[in-house]
């Protein structure tokens, strides 16, 4: 455990799959586009966008079936379809709410998702823990997407924390990825995927629910 004069913690999230039981729900928004546009895509399809840009993984689709399309487009598209279920169907993991408001009051907070920023927003206020996040970081933010370190990066810029006194809490291999290459502890959650697949992370958990285990971690405490 680090000594006061070291400078403040920070425990930076992942989104969607992490605080908010949203990846259904942005499968839920994809179906409702593809279906509009004629295009069947299969569940394994869905499951590899796990983690992903909704660019990077759009143009893996389009280029499957031979078809050419911008993928900001599409992306723009899913977004206000999205925006709607997200309303309706928005529901935090259990845990979620009480760990952020626990851990508040001793470290500096941060979001950082490859979700669009308008997106983490409105989720973070729907569960009325935005005032509790001092940096918040989203696709719109960053040139590079996870597995790349930009995202947690910039949200350790933004808290003013360095890198090495962060912890990430991740849900996906490529989310888990991006913590490591920033040179930060992280934290898995399989609220998304087995323990199996998350095996680059410093500590795996079933559930936001393992509080003080998670607490005891981002405090540096083995």
């Amino acid at each position: 455990m680090g000594n006061a004069h070291d400078g403040p913690r920070a425990v930076i999230f992942d989104l969607d799959g992490v605080l908010v039981d949203s990846e259904p729900l942005h499968v839920q928004a994809w179906r409702v586009l593809f279906e509009r546009e004629g295009i069947s895509v299969s569940d394994e399809e869905f499951a590899m966008g796990i983690g992903m840009a909704d660019t990077e993984w759009i143009s893996l689709i389009l280029a499957r079936r031979g078809r050419q399309a911008d993928p900001q487009w599409w992306r723009e598209a899913k977004s206000e379809v999205f925006r709607d279920i997200l309303a309706r169907g928005l529901r935090p993991f259990p845990g979620a709410v009480d760990l952020v408001e626990r851990l508040a009051g001793e470290f500096k907070l941060g979001v950082a998702s490859n979700s669009l920023r308008e997106t983490i927003e409105t989720a973070l206020r729907v569960l009325g823990i935005r005032e509790r996040f001092a940096a918040v970081v989203g696709a719109d933010d960053l040139e590079n997407y996870k597995p790349h370190p930009e995202a947690y990066l910039k949200a350790a810029a933004a808290l003013g924390v360095p890198p090495t006194r962060c912890t990430v809490i991740e849900d996906s291999p490529l989310g888990i990825q991006a913590a490591k290459a920033a040179g930060m502890r992280c934290a898995a959650i399989t609220t998304t995927l087995p323990a199996e697949k998350l095996g680059g992370a410093d500590l795996i958990v079933p559930s936001l629910e393992e509080t003080e285990t998670l607490i005891n971690f981002a405090r540096g405490e083995e």
